[in-house]
């Protein structure tokens, strides 16, 4: 909570900072110029010698680089501090699945949606949920969820960092299994956790004519429709637990001893390679983005028996798939965006995991001026 004013008054200072931006002088902006190296930042009295390492941080950020892409396709607002409010829910879920019955369990949590203020700089997007939630259906139990997903958005990379763990889940198929008598419509697991943490990684081949900022981060616009090839890497590590096991009555008739697993956990890495686009339609555009991932695949299972197996396979996929719908008014902007990651287990003789991830949002954002000429000369 204590972190969650703290970003809320960074936020409203930045819009005052905005709003003086806009007010300030001529002059002002050419004090601005005749600053060009941290050395020329005043640094003489004490209030000076404290935040001169945050304007010299500033300074690096904002100052003029070499332009590295088409002007005639893509419009830069790296100098602008891009703030959205989104309605967004997000989630991670995962399968059981016994392939010596070819039953399967599939377990979700009580999605959250929930209202939030993201900022996005030059390099970086993240969200921070204020608290306000809705759309929370009490039949499906109660999710705790600590979900931290942050974007890096380069030029010519761009990666995805994610950091989730939940606690609390309901089984979507119960109604599936005939020896599920219940009155109500899921069998509800407070006792199942899951945690995963991940990175993906991209190189934009076509950098100079499409960006990933457009529809993802705000940062840019695509004047243009394009799109490029994406090459890059993945790792994910997810990890499932269930007391005494992920498979309880009733439904442990349908499965094989095999498939009760109290821990589970899997390793996978391996290479992404995949197709993003953009089509501008005037002030709409479009993005859509399929990735497929393939690698390897490490495995560790601990029984509810004590038993325990591992499995390293080659050969598993990743499917990762985005979509993008919006609206640029100048600095004004609405949409939607979605981000969902699909992983594929490929065991043989074992029950094994799939799982997925991601988030989907609407929102409408602005991007704000918060630098003027006065910050680096008072």
């Amino acid at each position: 909570m204590q972190i969650k004013i703290i970003f809320l008054i960074f936020i409203l200072l930045a819009v005052i900072s905005a709003g003086n931006s806009h007010a300030q002088k001529p002059s002002s902006r050419s004090k601005h110029t005749s600053v060009k190296t941290s050395e020329d930042i005043p640094h003489k009295t004490v209030w000076q010698k404290l935040i001169w390492v945050h304007r010299s941080a500033v300074l690096k950020i904002t100052k003029e680089r070499p332009v590295k892409y088409d002007t005639a396709y893509i419009r830069s607002f790296y100098k602008r501090l891009v703030i959205t409010i989104p309605f967004s829910t997000r989630f991670l879920d995962f399968s059981l699945i016994d392939l010596k019955s070819g039953n399967k369990l599939k377990f979700a949590p009580n999605f959250q949606y929930n209202l939030g203020i993201s900022i996005s700089s030059r390099w970086a997007s993240f969200i921070v949920n204020t608290g306000v939630k809705a759309f929370n259906d009490d039949i499906k139990g109660k999710t705790r969820s600590q979900d931290y997903q942050l974007n890096l958005f380069g030029r010519k990379f761009t990666t995805d960092m994610f950091v989730q763990n939940y606690k609390g889940y309901y089984i979507l198929n119960s109604k599936s299994y005939n020896n599920y008598l219940s009155d109500q419509p899921y069998n509800v697991r407070s006792d199942v956790n899951a945690f995963h943490i991940g990175v993906n990684s991209y190189y934009i081949v076509n950098y100079k004519k499409f960006s990933y900022g457009n529809s993802f981060a705000f940062v840019e616009q695509q004047k243009k429709s394009a799109g490029s090839l994406l090459l890059g890497l993945y790792y994910s590590f997810f990890e499932a637990t269930g007391n005494p096991s992920l498979v309880t009555a009733p439904f442990r008739s349908s499965f094989d001893s095999l498939a009760f697993i109290r821990n589970g956990q899997t390793h996978n890495f391996g290479l992404n390679i995949g197709y993003i686009y953009t089509f501008v339609f005037k002030k709409f555009y479009v993005t859509t983005s399929l990735v497929d991932g393939i690698g390897g695949e490490q495995v560790v299972y601990k029984r509810d028996d004590n038993s325990a197996f591992h499995q390293f396979a080659v050969g598993p996929e990743k499917l990762n798939v985005r979509l993008g719908l919006g609206y640029n008014i100048g600095r004004y902007f609405i949409g939607t965006m979605g981000m969902y990651d699909y992983f594929f287990s490929r065991g043989k003789l074992n029950p094994t995991f799939d799982y997925s991830f991601g988030k989907f949002m609407v929102y409408v954002g602005y991007r704000f001026s918060i630098l003027n000429g006065k910050y680096f000369t008072n």
